[in-house]
């Protein structure tokens, strides 16, 4: 119970900060945004209007009471609100949807030892809408791929090693992380 009421007045502390228009800075644990992002590094996130975000940037939300920094993949912006889908980079799966309402902000520069990299130069503005479009396009393959092979091959049946999805998976993250490492280092 301590930790919870820790932990809502953490979060209402950073909220307020970002409203105030100052930016955050947090620590990341975990390797979901790999290489980019490499644990322990520090992430500088601003508020952002939700509606401005396009496929590539890189965001903070909440998420069952953690903060996520995951790349934006697809914002659709519907009557009834805009639904945002994230994913890590070193993820296989789409994260759920998250509403605009989750979003704390959007990250603006991360800290590496003592390297820094700037998002909002143009550079990094490209390098990110490159990085976005090309796990778009390995989430899009994974999931045809898994609706292909669920419809030619009946249930119960084996399928040949060479068409089982991890075979699949491994080659395209191996690809997409090739390009990714090359592109960033």
């Amino acid at each position: 119970m301590e930790a919870l009421r820790y932990n809502t007045v953490i979060h209402h502390v950073i909220l307020q900060q970002l409203r105030a228009g100052k930016k955050i800075a947090l620590r990341i644990s975990g390797r979901s945004m790999h290489p980019l992002i490499r644990e322990g590094s520090s992430v500088s996130v601003e508020a952002c209007d939700p509606e401005s975000l396009s496929i590539g940037d890189i965001v903070t939300c909440e998420r069952d009471e953690f903060y996520v920094t995951h790349r934006v993949l697809c914002v659709m912006r519907r009557s009834n609100g805009t639904i945002v889908l994230t994913k890590g980079d070193n993820e296989l799966i789409i994260d759920r949807p998250v509403s605009t309402g989750q979003i704390l902000g959007k990250v603006i520069a991360v800290k590496r030892g003592d390297q820094t990299l700037f998002f909002e130069s143009h550079f990094w503005q490209c390098v990110n809408r490159l990085l976005g479009v090309a796990f778009l396009t390995e989430t899009i393959s994974i999931l045809l791929y898994r609706f292909t092979v669920k419809k030619i091959i009946p249930r119960g049946q084996s399928v040949h090693a060479a068409l089982k999805p991890p075979h699949l998976y491994r080659r395209l993250r191996k690809r997409s992380l090739n390009l990714a490492t090359r592109i960033i280092d």
